[in-house]
This record gives structure tokens, C-alpha cells and sequence, in this order.
């Protein structure tokens, strides 16, 4: 069985790391294909597979997972099933709460602060730590750096954005999704391109806006669908060939 190597990279608290590493480390996991006769339906021009999961709708993965047993995975299913391995948490940040959070979860971890460094030279530290590992896949997980095409054309990652991208890209993508006249909130999760927010997506998931709902109470909301909706996308990714 095949063992999938993941880095994740943060900057703060590490809610979506945390989410992850509970999700996936050190669990294996057998993909099928979807049905082709799923129904899906396209809401205000966003194409949404009628897929209910946690009570989110979810769209976007060709495939589903199961959890495994390792020793299921032999015979008939060595060909198929994988286990992920969280190799590394990376913060730019010695402060962030996120490396209190992997130390916990007996993830190693590493600090590289970007202070006093272009962002080439940023990149091309990261991309030197991170080629150690041999990874298949780097994973942003709240990593509030902008990366350069030296980075993004080396290292294979991906990204979590709160809103149904292409729309309300940037830092304010929750606040601008609710003051927005839209009736639907969501998340996608995207390839990583020099380009912000604007890689091919691999998932999105939706949620229906409530009249009178606080910020608070929306915020919440999109939180809860991004540690639903991340765990498979990454399933997904890796499920995809380079």
C-alpha cells in the first residue's frame, strides 16, 4: 500500500490544520469512483453536486472514501488504497498557535519566519525544506503568504478559500460572501497558481444563508463546512495524477 506524504503550511491558529490531522494521519483509505448518474444542479451559476455530507451540499470530487483497516488494504485493494502520512507542519509564524496544535498531535514541525527576506528568497527556503520530505502534496491551511511562480511551479499544493470562488478572492472573503445579496455562502478548495485564488478548483461546498444571521453565526458555519470539505478535497488531490 502506498503511503501519501503531505506538508501543511500555516501562519496563525490552526483550526484547519488541527481539522486535518485528525481527518487523515496516519489513516488509509480505499477511493471508487462516483456514479456518473449523480444528479447535479447548477445554483446561481455554480455547478453543485447534490451530494449532502454533514449536512453541507458538496461538489466537485469524482471520487468517494472509504476508511480502512492497513490490513484491508492487501489483496484485491493494494493497488488502490493509500494511507496519508502528515509529515510536516510549517508555520511562517514562531508565535503561531497552529505549532501548540501539531506538537500535540505528534506532527513535527518546523518555523522559517519570512521577516527580512524577499519573497523569492522566502520561497526558495521553503522549497529546499520541503523537497527533504519528498512529499505528494503541500496543503495551505490559513498560510497568509502570497507565493511566487519559483514555488508554485516546484511544490504541488493546494488551498482553502472561504467563499465560491471566482468570487470575493482576497483576505475578506467571509465578510464580503455575507454582506454580499447571494443566498449562497461556501468554500472552495483550489490548486495553488501564481495568480491568488484563481487555481483550478478541485471542490466546492454550500451553504444556505439564514435571514438575521449574525457574522459571528455565518462565520461559524463556513468554518464547520471548511473542515468537512477540506479532509476530501485532499482525498481528492491525491487521487489525481500530477
Amino acid at each position: 500500500m502506498e503511503t501519501k506524504r503531505i506538508a501543511i503550511l500555516f501562519s496563525g491558529n490552526g483550526s484547519n490544520l488541527e481539522a486535518l490531522i485528525k481527518s487523515l494521519h496516519k489513516k488509509c483509505f480505499l477511493p471508487s469512483k462516483r456514479p456518473e448518474n449523480i444528479k447535479q444542479s447548477t445554483i446561481g451559476g455554480f455547478l453543485i453536486g447534490d451530494v449532502l455530507i454533514e449536512g453541507f451540499l458538496i461538489g466537485g470530487l469524482a471520487h468517494t472514501f472509504k476508511l480502512i483497516e492497513p490490513d484491508c488494504a492487501k489483496g484485491k485493494h493494494s493497488n488502490k488504497a493509500f494511507k496519508v502520512e502528515i509529515v510536516l507542519a510549517l508555520s511562517n509564524k514562531s508565535d503561531a498557535f497552529g505549532l501548540t496544535r501539531a506538537k500535540r498531535l505528534g506532527i513535527a514541525t518546523e518555523v522559517i519566519e519570512n521577516a527580512g527576506k524577499t519573497r523569492e528568497e522566502f520561497d526558495a527556503q521553503l522549497i529546499t525544506t520541503l523537497q527533504e520530505f519528498k512529499l505528494d502534496l503541500c496543503v495551505l491551511a490559513g498560510f497568509m503568504r502570497i507565493l511566487t511562480p519559483i514555488f508554485t511551479q516546484k511544490i504541488r499544493t493546494i488551498n482553502i478559500h472561504p467563499s465560491l470562488l471566482p468570487l470575493f478572492k482576497g483576505a475578506h472573503g467571509i465578510l464580503e460572501s455575507y454582506n454580499s445579496p447571494m443566498r449562497l455562502g461556501g468554500v472552495s478548495v483550489h490548486y495553488v497558481s501564481e495568480e491568488l485564488d484563481s487555481g483550478e478548483i478541485i471542490a466546492q461546498g454550500a451553504i444556505t444563508k439564514i435571514a438575521g444571521e449574525s457574522l459571528e453565526s455565518y462565520e461559524a458555519r463556513i468554518h464547520k463546512l471548511e473542515h468537512t470539505l477540506y479532509p476530501l478535497a485532499l482525498l481528492e488531490a491525491l487521487t489525481r495524477k500530477k
